[in-house]
């Protein structure tokens, strides 16, 4: 691994021991020159051995490995995780998110990092689809939501935000509200399953929204999908960010108001002041909101609750023919939906109260 990892391990290596150099991962995207090591003095006093060595060297073991790594995958003996990127119309897109991740992780951000492969490259391909290898994160999501949950998730929103003020590339928000009208279009059969005239109540809310959405509020780079499924937990901190797939340029609030739909109502679709304190809390330990973001809060969690409605209605298939993978229920966020509507007049959900 090198860097950090090679200087940690020799402080704990004991008299005589051996250590096998074969990459040094940390340092491989470093975009400055590494430091040295601060502890040779332990290499000398504890007469270790380091060597290196390269894939070549073993050339004549490359036909027994393929056939013995066969077996083992067929045997079930060998666990991994591949991500096949779909619905991803252009490589500069891919490009875009695979360098945010790097960018992030090299601020302190936990999240994947890319690897790049022997041509040097982040992007490659695996029967003609893009694809890309990634650090592992340990760690697991919740569904069991917790008040101090929302804290950390808070927290760490504000500190991606600020990190990525010097991040030089940008995308547009495709999903913002310029892309809903497409969606509501497409999806007007299916929209009407789920209640009367809901096309056309959700048409009507579109234009009004449309007519008064902000302008000039604090931007940049956000993640646009920090569901409970997107963050890593260990030991009730937050371990990593994964799932960049929505990230893009646009206002901070908004992004923070898609936290707030995703993680501060309960299993019944109701809403959790405490929750929702805490993580505006967490966010603002961080960064601290301006008086026009805040007095946004409402309106911005009704929009982005309209526009993942739409999205999960566009994934949305009937019973015979359910997409297991991109499902996940409309309704939830129907109920949201409707709960913004009845309280779009009470401030900012009277936070800190």
């Amino acid at each position: 691994v090198g860097g950090d990892f090679l200087e940690s391990a020799i402080f704990r290596m004991k008299n005589f021991g051996r250590i096998i150099i074969c990459g040094r991962i940390s340092q491989m995207n470093s975009t400055s020159a590494p430091a040295g090591l601060k502890n040779m003095a332990h290499v000398l006093v504890k007469r270790l051995t380091i060597k290196g060595f390269l894939i070549f060297d073993h050339e004549n073991d490359n036909e027994p490995f393929e056939t013995d790594m066969r077996n083992w995958l067929s045997e079930g003996k060998i666990k991994f995780k591949e991500t096949i990127y779909e619905n991803i119309d252009e490589n500069n897109d891919l490009d875009f998110f695979l360098s945010l991740m790097n960018y992030l992780s090299s601020q302190g951000i936990k999240c994947p990092t890319p690897i790049k492969n022997s041509s040097l490259n982040y992007i490659g391909k695996i029967k003609s689809k893009p694809a890309a290898l990634l650090t592992f994160l340990n760690g697991k999501s919740t569904l069991n939501i917790k008040k101090n949950h929302t804290f950390e998730i808070g927290k760490v929103l504000a500190e991606m935000h600020i990190s990525t003020k010097d991040f030089p590339m940008k995308k547009k928000n495709d999903l913002s509200i310029n892309g809903w009208e497409k969606l509501l279009i497409k999806n007007k059969d299916k929209i009407n399953k789920f209640e009367s005239n809901l096309f056309e109540k959700i048409k009507n809310k579109i234009i009004e929204i449309k007519e008064k959405w902000p302008k000039n509020l604090p931007s940049g780079i956000i993640h646009g999908d920090l569901f409970p499924d997107n963050v890593l937990f260990k030991e009730e901190k937050v371990s990593g960010l994964i799932d960049f797939y929505f990230s893009c340029n646009d206002f901070f609030i908004y992004d923070l108001c898609i936290c707030i739909n995703a993680w501060c109502f309960n299993e019944k679709n109701e809403f959790k002041k405490d929750f929702f304190n805490n993580l505006i809390k967490g966010y603002q330990s961080v960064r601290e909101l301006k008086k026009e973001e805040i007095i946004l809060i409402p309106f911005l969690c009704h929009a982005s609750s309209l526009r993942f409605f739409l999205t999960r209605i566009d994934n949305w298939k009937n019973k015979n023919d359910l997409d297991i993978v991109n499902y996940q229920d409309p309704m939830e966020f129907l109920e949201i939906i409707k709960f913004h509507e009845l309280n779009a007049d009470k401030g900012y959900y009277n936070l800190n109260e």
